[in-house]
């Protein structure tokens, strides 16, 4: 087992005017770090592609994620630290889910998940029986061709929306979603995300941009991307939408852009060389227990490559109240999430599952 405690103290600052940012108040915080492996016995756990998909139990003892490798779903218990079982999904047939991350999933009890497929929804149980199968989705919902985003679609908690993010390059990036009591599609357009256009890298044959990513928190759709520590909290009820964007001290709101957009695929190393020099932002992840957001940033030093790490902790309303450099550390941050008010981040510096378990303390 690690242990580390570190604490930061934080000046007050005056808030911004009218551009929607927020600034940080007198704030103390300190975090304790801890480490936790897990058993896996004689089964391979492939743990080199991350963790994605992860999910927790309704009661959180049980984290649940995604096997690239096998196309199955791996449950682990947390509480006794090990691995316990593994669902293979099957890709064909009536209980054929798509490969490659192209679904989503939620647990219904410990042993039961319910899929969206892009085709419908099937529920299935840990040996892999069909226990529900749904009409088409294109049956039950109308979309246009042109708002299709059911390829990277995911399903909230209590299974009332599908929802996901439509195609950059047919029409502007929108946040779009379906409510299961009325099936009417309905969608957000995330414009003042526009900017992230002016840090895609493009040649001839390929555009490449940062990924962005959409969660399903406090009744809310949260989108968030790496170029930035801005987030959109839409509220499906009312679709109306409020962008917030923050202005941390340590580090830079944004990437500069001070890289090539162009190049030969021969060039793009060196070009995302340059890139990682600015700054670059991880997934948002909620504590419900303590009602704040978490979330990394990093970006490699000028002068000497050495990797720089920061810590930032938000309050419910996602206004900015903590930063903390934690590039002492010389961690490997993988995926996150929350359990029982504790943020797990998967070690991705070893081919065995480890978790960081980070304790988060509020001092003032």
């Amino acid at each position: 087992m690690r242990y580390l405690l570190l604490s930061c103290f934080v000046l007050g600052i005056i808030s911004c005017g009218d551009d929607n940012t927020e600034r940080l108040s007198n704030t103390s915080f300190s975090i304790k770090v801890d480490t936790l492996s897990i058993e896996t016995g004689e089964h391979l756990l492939n743990v080199g592609q991350g963790i994605p998909k992860a999910r927790l139990s309704q009661d959180e003892r049980l984290l649940f994620f995604y096997d690239y490798t096998n196309h199955s779903i791996e449950t682990i218990d947390m509480e006794e630290k090990k691995w316990i079982q593994t669902l293979y999904l099957e890709k064909e047939g009536p209980k054929g889910v798509m490969d490659r991350s192209r679904f989503d999933y939620i647990p219904l009890t410990d042993s039961t998940f319910r899929f969206f497929t892009q085709r419908n929804f099937i529920e299935l149980n840990q040996e892999n029986d069909l226990l529900f199968e749904s009409p088409r989705f294109d049956k039950m919902v109308r979309i246009a061709p042109e708002k299709q985003f059911e390829a990277w679609a995911k399903l909230s908690l209590g299974e009332r929306y599908l929802f996901g993010l439509t195609s950059s390059f047919k029409q502007y990036q929108m946040l779009g979603w379906v409510d299961f009591k009325d099936s009417i599609y309905r969608e957000v357009r995330l414009d003042s995300m526009d900017y992230r256009k002016n840090f895609e890298i493009k040649n001839n044959r390929v555009i490449i941009s940062s990924p962005i990513n959409t969660a399903f928190i406090q009744e809310k759709f949260m989108v968030f991307h790496p170029d930035g520590i801005d987030v959109y909290i839409i509220d499906p009820k009312t679709s109306t939408s409020q962008f917030k964007d923050n202005s941390p001290l340590l580090f830079p709101r944004r990437k500069s852009g001070n890289f090539p957009k162009t190049g030969d695929l021969g060039e793009f190393d060196a070009i995302f060389e340059k890139k990682a020099l600015e700054i670059s932002y991880r997934d948002l992840v909620f504590d419900e227990e303590n009602e704040f957001f978490y979330r990394f940033a990093g970006m490699k030093a000028p002068d000497t490559g050495r990797p720089l790490q920061y810590f930032l902790v938000f309050d419910k309303e996602m206004n900015l109240i903590h930063e903390m450099d934690i590039s002492e550390m010389g961690m490997g941050f993988g995926e996150s999430f929350v359990r029982k008010g504790k943020l797990y981040v998967r070690n991705r510096e070893t081919d065995d599952l480890e978790f960081f378990v980070i304790s988060v303390e509020r001092e003032d």
